[in-house]
């Protein structure tokens, strides 16, 4: 019994040690993500809503080389809209190739190449190294 108990108590700690091992890892990478943020905030996307400095970044999928990300702005949630957020486009972000893309519905099959300030790649690319 007690040995059962010790044995329990080791597996726990292990896994919780695991657990914390991974949230540890996990989290720096977050804040890589303000980097691309940047990037759209300071790009060409089209944003006629509300001002760049108030669109965010819903992240959807982060491969190695491409970051796909919906494009959205908060607003206040209302009684008949309990969204907080609105989307007004995608984006995706080559990682190798430092390429930022308009990949809204309407421009799936022809995205368009954004233009953007590229100290926020560079940046980018120091904390992705930095939280391997």
């Amino acid at each position: 019994m007690i040995i059962k108990r010790y044995s329990c108590i080791l597996l726990l700690s292990i896994f919780t040690g695991l657990v914390t091992n991974q949230t540890a890892f996990a989290q720096p990478h977050l804040e890589c993500y303000a980097y691309v943020t940047e990037m759209v905030r300071s790009s060409n996307f089209p944003v006629h809503e509300v001002g760049k400095d108030k669109i965010n970044l819903l992240i959807d999928d982060d491969q190695p080389n491409m970051i796909s990300a919906q494009v959205v702005y908060d607003v206040i949630s209302q009684p008949d809209n309990p969204n907080t957020s609105v989307a007004i486009g995608w984006i995706k972000y080559d990682v190798n190739k430092h390429i930022l893309w308009n990949n809204s519905a309407d421009l799936n099959e022809h995205r368009v190449q954004l233009t953007y300030n590229k100290k926020y790649a560079v940046g980018f690319d120091q904390c992705h190294k930095k939280h391997r």
